[in-house]
C-alpha cells in the first residue's frame, strides 16, 4: 500500500527555497518513498516572485488556502513548519486529513509565554505529532512539558536544537544528520499511528 500524501506548508518567513525546508522534504521524501507536496502560500509565492519581504496576511485567510490546496484528497497527511504547523492543526476537523505533522510549532511569540497559543491544539480530530527543539524560543521544553495537552498529540524532543534545529555545537551534529532525524520518526510515528 502506498503511503498517504504528505503536504507540508513552511513557516511564516521562509518559503520552499529555504534550506532547511528543502533537506527536510528530501528527507521524508527518500524514508516514505514518496514525494512530500509544498504548500507554499500565496504571500509567500508573491515574496519569491518580486524578492520583497513581507509578513504573513491575517492567520484566517491561510487556513481556507491550506484546505484548497488539499480539497481533492480522499486521506492525506497535513504538515507545517512552525506558522504552517499551526496552519496545519485547524484542518484536523476535514474528512481528508488524518494527521497532523508540526516542525517547531510556535506554542507562543518568542519571550511571551503568556501569549501562547493552546487553543489551536484544543479540539484536535486527529493525531497530532510536535517535533520540537529543547531550545526552541517559541516553545522550550521547560514551558510546554508544564502544559496540559490533548492525548492525541505526541511530543518527540530534539535534544539541543531551537526553533530552526539548528543544534548546539557540543552536540557534534549537522543540519542534515538533524534532519535525517527528523525524517526517520515522521515516518516511524506514521507507521505506528496512521
Amino acid at each position: 500500500m502506498n503511503p498517504l500524501p504528505l503536504y507540508l506548508a513552511h513557516g511564516a518567513g521562509a518559503g520552499h527555497s529555504n534550506t532547511f525546508l528543502k533537506l527536510l522534504c528530501d528527507a521524508i521524501s527518500e524514508q516514505r518513498q514518496q514525494s512530500v507536496l509544498p504548500m507554499t502560500f500565496s504571500y509567500m509565492q508573491e515574496q519569491e516572485s518580486s524578492g520583497k519581504k513581507r509578513p504573513p496576511p491575517r492567520f484566517t485567510t491561510l487556513v481556507p488556502e491550506y484546505a484548497e490546496r488539499i480539497a481533492h484528497e480522499t486521506s492525506c497527511i497535513v504538515a507545517g513548519k512552525s506558522m504552517g504547523g499551526r496552519v496545519a492543526t485547524q484542518l484536523s476537523h476535514l474528512p481528508m486529513t488524518k494527521a497532523v505533522i508540526c516542525f517547531g510549532f510556535p506554542f507562543y511569540p518568542a519571550g511571551k509565554p503568556e501569549k501562547n497559543r493552546l487553543s489551536f491544539l484544543e479540539g484536535l480530530k486527529t493525531q497530532c505529532l510536535i517535533i520540537q527543539g529543547t531550545r526552541d524560543q517559541l516553545g522550550s521544553y521547560e514551558w510546554v512539558s508544564q502544559q496540559s495537552l490533548p492525548e492525541n498529540i505526541e511530543i518527540l524532543w530534539i535534544e539541543g536544537a531551537d526553533h530552526d534545529f539548528k543544534i548546539l555545537k557540543k552536540y557534534n551534529k549537522s543540519i542534515e544528520d538533524t534532519v535525517l532525524e527528523l525524517a526517520i520518526h515522521t515516518k516511524s510515528w506514521l507507521e505506528k499511528n496512521i
